[in-house]
């Protein structure tokens, strides 16, 4: 009996991009949203942070995706805090690290990944995303606190 071949179907992701095309799809509102992820978000702050440097990095990231949610996704459920705080506590984890790799970044600090509601919570020491959701211009939210 003959058997039927295997046909490896790539599974469509984020990670199929490179660093330009991931910025450029997400700028230009045509990233899939299916591939608009958590992880997505966070890569994209890594390389705004990269690029950038953190002040810079926190407009565009927030200009960037705000535009994706109205253009893209058709939703008003933009939320400028959490973006200003993806970049920011990516952005203190980056500096805590040696590696330079966003992967390795991840495995590092899992909670990044896996955990990062309570790691907003943490960060402001409240949870911004009931108190701050309706704000429309970026505001100094406070310190970090992470103490580790």
């Amino acid at each position: 009996m003959k058997e039927a071949p295997i046909i490896s179907i790539a599974m469509n992701t984020y990670k199929n991009l490179d660093e330009n095309d991931l910025v450029n799809q997400i700028e230009n509102c045509t990233l899939s949203p299916a591939l608009f992820t958590h992880e997505a978000q966070l890569k994209l702050s890594w390389i705004l942070i990269n690029k950038y440097g953190l002040e810079v990095a926190t407009l565009k990231n927030c200009k960037i995706k705000e535009q994706y949610y109205k253009n893209a996704l058709n939703s008003s459920k933009f939320n400028l805090p959490l973006t200003k705080a993806y970049t920011e506590i990516l952005h203190f984890f980056m500096q805590k690290s040696g590696t330079k790799d966003f992967d390795k970044l991840l495995r590092e600090f899992p909670r990044l990944k896996y955990d990062f509601k309570e790691l907003v919570k943490n960060h402001y020491g409240y949870n911004i995303l009931k108190e701050h959701r309706k704000e429309e211009t970026i505001k100094p939210l406070g310190t970090i606190l992470f103490t580790f």
